[in-house]
């Protein structure tokens, strides 16, 4: 038990100094390769104290929750920075009210999705831009595929 409490509160902290970590930053952009070196030297620190206090032998199951939180924060995480039509819908209902159909259309159109993103995918190298089109490049070929065999296998179908 002292493990497992052990291993949340390590990571407790681990979010906590992310966070600490980001607000010092003068750029706001994503922060989750810090998040993972954090995350390392805090699983490091587990793992020296479970096998330096308890006499018995590393505690597997307390140290694998700890690093299947990662992920859990990380997709968290990244949810923060990115916006979405659902996402501008919740929040011009939170700062406006209840609105309409129309209104809500024309909440969404201030947002340049389309070209935020293509210049976003662009940056991080997903996709190259030729002439007058977009192809994909070999990792956003990758991730493509990826999200393909995620929809199949959880049959779903793409969001929005």
């Amino acid at each position: 038990m002292m493990d497992f409490c052990l291993a949340i509160g390590l990571f407790t902290m681990t979010v906590v100094v992310h966070i600490l970590f980001c607000r010092q930053q003068k750029t706001k952009g994503l922060q989750a390769k810090a998040f993972i070196f954090i995350a390392l030297f805090f699983l490091l620190i587990y793992i020296v104290i479970t096998v330096l206090f308890n006499q018995r032998s590393f505690e597997w199951s307390s140290g694998l929750l700890f690093v299947l939180l990662v992920p859990v924060y990380l997709c968290f995480y990244v949810l923060t920075q990115l916006t979405s039509p659902s996402k501008k819908i919740l929040q011009a209902l939170d700062l406006q009210g209840p609105l309409n159909d129309k209104q809500i259309v024309a909440a969404i159109e201030e947002e340049d999705f389309i070209n935020t993103r293509l210049h976003d995918l662009l940056i991080s190298g997903c996709v190259v831009a030729h002439q007058d089109a977009y192809a994909l490049t070999a990792s956003g070929d990758k991730i493509a595929w990826i999200l393909k065999a995620m929809q199949v296998t959880t049959g779903r179908g793409m969001g929005g």
